[in-house]
C-alpha cells in the first residue's frame, strides 16, 4: 500500500513539475477594434510520462473579429513560438494612465496627455528555445505587418517607458547601457 501511495505521489509530482513551462496569459477583447484575443498552446507529442507533454508554452495567438466571423493566427504556423509577452494599449483611464491588456508589470512613467490616442499596435516577445535570446515583435492589431524588431538577452532589463512612447532595454554587462527603440 506505501508503495503504491509513493508511486501515486511520484507521477503527482512529475505532472506539475513538466506543467512548469506553461507561461499563464490572458485571453480578451480589445475595447477599441472589438478583436477577441486567444493565446494558442502548443500540442506537444504524447511519448508517454517522461516526455514534454508538459511544455505547455504559448505558440501563437488567434486573432478572432467578431464583425466577420473570421480569425487568423499571429504567427505562421509553419514554426513552433514560445511567446512570453503579449500585450496592447487597451484604453486611457481617468487619471491619465494608458491601461494594457493582461500583465501590466513592464509599463512604467505612465503618465500620459488626455488627448493621446491608443495605439494601434501589438507588442509581442519571443523566446528562442535554443538560446539565450528574446525578440520583440510588433504588430498592428489585426495581426498584420508582423516585424521582429529587436532582440537581446534574457538577462536584459526592460520595460515600456508609457509617457515618453519609448521601450527601454537596460543591460550591466560589461558595464551599464540603455537602448530605446519608439513605441
Amino acid at each position: 500500500m506505501k508503495y503504491c501511495l509513493g508511486v501515486v505521489l511520484f507521477l503527482t509530482a512529475m505532472t506539475l513539475q513538466a506543467g512548469g513551462y506553461y507561461k499563464q496569459m490572458d485571453d480578451g477583447y480589445d475595447p477599441h477594434s472589438g478583436f477577441y484575443f486567444l493565446p494558442q498552446l502548443n500540442k506537444p507529442s504524447n511519448n508517454g510520462i517522461f516526455s514534454s507533454s508538459g511544455d505547455r508554452r504559448v505558440d501563437n495567438i488567434a486573432i478572432f473579429d467578431p464583425a466577420t466571423e473570421q480569425h487568423r493566427l499571429l504567427f505562421k504556423p509553419d514554426r513552433a513560438w514560445n511567446i512570453t509577452v503579449f500585450t496592447f494599449e487597451m484604453a486611457l483611464s481617468e487619471n491619465q494612465q494608458v491601461e494594457f491588456f493582461g500583465r501590466s508589470y513592464r509599463m512604467l512613467n505612465n503618465q500620459v496627455e488626455k488627448e493621446r490616442e491608443i495605439k494601434d499596435k501589438l507588442l509581442i516577445v519571443t523566446e528562442d528555445q535554443d538560446s539565450e535570446q528574446l525578440t520583440l515583435w510588433f504588430a498592428n492589431k489585426q495581426g498584420q505587418d508582423l516585424k521582429a524588431i529587436y532582440t537581446f538577452h534574457r538577462d536584459t532589463r526592460w520595460h515600456i517607458d508609457v509617457k515618453n512612447s519609448k521601450i527601454r532595454f537596460i543591460t550591466r554587462q560589461p558595464e551599464l547601457g540603455f537602448h530605446s527603440i519608439n513605441w
